[in-house]
């Protein structure tokens, strides 16, 4: 019961803090463009044989009895790129000098069905650091909330200018419309439960709430998988993927 109480606080007050960084993203004025740098990246670590490292992405795959599980943690510039616009980027602040900062601890996860006539994926997924503090994945209900506690208006005094080329919107103040777009990137991105038939493939991003900087070592467990037989028994999976957190050379 405590553990239950002390996870809803947590929750809670991860929401919390997440209206407050929602509502400075979006009220902070971009004087200049963007300009993500990788400052702390995530090295992946080969645990076993049957993994595989892309050398060029760094995204890790783990091939377990047909099925595929591809993940790659991505960086601040990856974060940035999510979207053509900064401005609805729902995982990223950048401020007036144009630094790009991620909210989040960020992974783009691919499940693969290569061989079984059905596999079932859940959404759950795991973070644990070599201090054996755990981290859940933040589902779209967190997203859902925090955008529903932010005060709209649709009667905004000023319009936003547009610099020009490439560069990004600068408003200060709330706009709907990108609180909307922010809202809707957060749903056609974050990984979804499913079923997946014979070659079918689900991808999806899974978010964390962003690690210190002293985290060094991790484990992601990502959702379970289970392999329905054609008799109907079913078969539950793990996959963990091991990382190290590195903070780049300036």
């Amino acid at each position: 019961m405590i553990l239950r109480l002390l996870s809803i606080l947590r929750f809670q007050y991860l929401q919390f803090c997440g209206i407050l960084i929602l509502l400075t993203s979006i009220l902070i004025g971009c004087a200049v463009a963007p300009q993500p740098m990788v400052e702390v990246y995530l090295q992946p670590i080969e645990a076993n044989i049957n993994t595989k490292i892309d050398p060029e992405t760094g995204a890790v795959t783990v091939l377990q009895k047909g099925v595929a599980v591809t993940i790659e943690a991505l960086d601040e510039v990856e974060i940035f790129n999510l979207t053509d616009d900064p401005r609805i980027n729902p995982y990223i602040i950048v401020d007036n000098r144009g630094r790009v900062e991620p909210i989040y601890t960020v992974f783009d996860l691919t499940i693969h069905n290569l061989e079984s006539s059905r596999v079932l994926v859940e959404e759950s997924a795991m973070l644990i650091d070599k201090n054996g503090a755990q981290y859940a994945n933040l589902p779209y209900d967190y997203f859902d909330d925090l955008y529903g506690s932010v005060n709209r208006s649709e009667n905004n005094p000023h319009n936003p200018s547009t610099y020009p080329h490439h560069y990004p919107y600068y408003q200060t103040y709330l706009d709907i419309a990108s609180l909307e777009e922010g809202q809707s990137v957060v749903a056609e991105s974050l990984f979804e439960s499913g079923k997946l038939f014979k070659g079918a493939k689900r991808r999806g991003l899974i978010i964390f709430e962003r690690l210190n900087v002293d985290t060094t070592d991790m484990r992601v467990t990502v959702p379970e998988i289970v392999i329905v037989h054609s008799d109907g028994k079913e078969e539950k999976l793990k996959f963990n993927f091991d990382f190290r957190q590195i903070v780049a050379e300036k």
